[in-house]
């Protein structure tokens, strides 16, 4: 979508160009819509469009919507809490590399990739 970011692009478009389960891109299309990074359309002509401008939208902006944000906000052992007064052997580090991780993905734009060129968009598997 961030290839042509005025057109509106189907459902059944966006699941043959990304080939993930339907009912998951489903819901990955609500959940953008409703948070405000994608517009919905209905209608026979409908579909969906990035909904702000391209420089507006980071990755980590499309990681907490969608809810995937495992490895920038979980323990790295997969413990549910943290005990800063008995912190595991790998805390201090593993909370860097998180670190380094949400900056990364908080200052990569869809811009900065769409300049990076239209593959970095589309699937090897084409």
């Amino acid at each position: 979508m961030a290839i042509d970011e005025k057109r509106l692009y189907s459902s059944n478009e966006v699941f043959k160009s990304l080939k993930i389960p339907f009912r998951y891109l489903r819901k990955l299309l609500i959940l953008l819509s409703k948070n405000g990074l994608l517009v919905s359309v209905q209608g026979k002509n409908g579909g969906y469009r990035i909904a702000k401008n391209l420089v507006d939208i980071s990755l980590l902006d499309i990681i907490q919507t969608v809810g995937d944000d495992q490895v920038i906000n979980k323990c790295f052992f997969g413990f549910e809490g943290c005990a800063f007064e008995k912190k595991c052997a790998i805390h201090d580090k593993w909370a860097a590399v998180r670190e380094h991780i949400n900056d990364v993905l908080s200052s990569t734009t869809l811009a900065e990739l769409k300049e990076s060129g239209p593959q970095s968009f589309i699937s090897n598997n084409n």
